[in-house]
């Protein structure tokens, strides 16, 4: 072999190896280009695992505040809430989150986090889906104002009567901060109020024909109720939640049978504090104007019945509770100024006949009985207020034609009959511990208190999108 022979073979060797090395090192290359790549997304993964979990405990951190009404969440429906951010960044990556709340009854909220990291223009998604109650305490379940007994609506220990002919007694919710504290069925009313009883006898609860937007709960017995006009369903009862699809009959999901709160005997105020005064019977006999009260400090009013005229009218100024020892007949007109509260406590019959005790809030009045003798409210146009006797039968009775007389606020009793065309509106805001104050806290707004987790699971986030 010639020497230019012998050199061109080392070259072609050293073409080859070379040729070999680079494919090696492109391949290397590709291959370390290929794991850092992976290695990226999957940080950028768990990246957007841990930001969809911190959607989580943000919009935990907004139930307990009571901060759902505003900023940055939107009311999409009904208990339904979204935080939509799309301005986010992690290092130099644009960054998305949508939250969504949703309440699904029973103090029971779903929370789903769906977060997503923008890599070169390619979505890398992750989603988890929450389920949280709120917690209650003994207390705050016995308790007789907030979430207790008047956070319900009509409340008996025995038995419900609702016996109307048609049409049916209407009963609804609605929020005392609306309309003035107005409420115009089915125009600003709602379906959060509960009819029940912790009775287990069958027909503990009977609503004939009643139209409820609300639920009925019972202790253990069935609830009667009218289905008998097959062509005419409005003539029949109705129960509808705030689910439901249909707008006539008997939504049988907003029926139970397993309501076993307790119903406590009121607790009866102290005179501690307040200026005393004393009235005799000729005094609410007598007088047709009566202002009682005081902007500067409570008052307390000590008497032995109360037995007011019809054309009477009576003026409440700042906080005054009234002890009357035997009956109470109130008639004529409540005026309970903005600001102050009216508690009258009876110790036998209670008779009223009111013409209108319509302040804005139900809250500012309450009626306690103190023995198990009748509650009776009797040909009043609109009656805003609490009644609270549950040992006593509680009867509403209004003026009867149109419109139809209203009762605005809630009952506890041993049992409640109602007759006479009455319309019953329970106000929300007694749930919330019935203030009566002017800020609006409907729709998400009120603090649900601490809150335990029920289930927790990531999820595809194609199903959340």
């Amino acid at each position: 072999m010639t020497a230019s022979n012998r050199q061109g073979s080392v070259i072609a060797v050293a073409l080859i190896l070379a040729t070999v090395s680079l494919l090696g090192i492109t391949y290397l290359l590709n291959a370390l280009l290929q794991t850092h790549e992976t290695t990226i997304r999957y940080g950028v993964s768990q990246s957007a695992f841990h930001l969809a979990e911190g959607g989580v405990e943000l919009a935990m951190n907004a139930l307990v505040a009571g901060e759902m009404s505003g900023g940055a969440w939107t009311s999409t429906a009904q208990n339904t809430w979204v935080y939509d951010y799309q301005n986010g960044t992690l290092g130099q990556y644009k960054t998305t989150s949508k939250i969504e709340v949703e309440g699904v009854g029973g103090d029971k909220y779903r929370i789903t986090s769906l977060a997503t990291v923008h890599v070169a223009g390619e979505p890398v998604s992750r989603a988890v889906v929450l389920e949280v109650e709120q917690e209650r305490t003994d207390a705050q379940v016995e308790e007789n104002t907030g979430s207790g007994v008047f956070g319900y609506g009509m409340v008996a220990r025995d038995s419900i009567r609702l016996n109307h002919n048609n049409p049916g007694m209407k009963v609804a919710s609605y929020n005392s901060d609306v309309n003035y504290g107005v409420p115009v069925f089915g125009v600003n009313t709602g379906r959060l109020v509960t009819i029940a009883t912790p009775s287990m006898n069958n027909g503990a609860i009977n609503i004939n024909n009643a139209t409820i937007h609300g639920s009925i709960r019972t202790g253990g017995g069935s609830v009667n109720y009218s289905n008998q006009h097959q062509h005419n369903p409005s003539q029949n009862a109705t129960v509808i939640g705030e689910d439901s699809a249909q707008s006539y009959g008997v939504d049988l999901n907003y029926i139970s049978t397993d309501f076993d709160g307790e119903i406590p005997n009121p607790e009866l105020p102290s005179s501690d504090g307040y200026s005393k005064v004393t009235y005799d019977q000729n005094y609410w006999q007598n007088n047709r104007e009566i202002t009682i009260g005081s902007a500067v400090q409570p008052t307390w009013v000590d008497t032995e019945r109360i037995n007011t005229n019809q054309n009477a009218k009576m003026t409440i100024i700042g906080d005054v509770i009234i002890d009357a020892q035997r009956n109470l007949n109130l008639g004529g007109e409540i005026d309970i100024q903005p600001g102050a509260s009216l508690t009258i406590m009876a110790g036998e019959n209670i008779h009223i006949n009111a013409d209108y005790i319509d302040q804005q809030y139900p809250s500012q009045f309450q009626v306690i009985a103190k023995s198990n003798r009748d509650v009776v409210l009797n040909n009043f146009d609109v009656f805003s207020g609490i009644i609270n006797a549950p040992n006593s039968t509680v009867r509403l009775a209004g003026v009867g034609g149109t419109p139809k007389a209203q009762f605005r606020g809630a009952v506890v009793a041993r049992q409640i009959e109602s007759t006479n065309g009455v319309e019953f509106y329970y106000d929300v805001k007694l749930g919330d511990g019935g203030t009566g104050d002017a800020d609006n806290n409907a729709g998400g707004g009120d603090a649900v208190g601490s809150l335990k987790v029920l289930s927790w699971s990531e999820v595809a986030p194609s199903e959340v999108q």
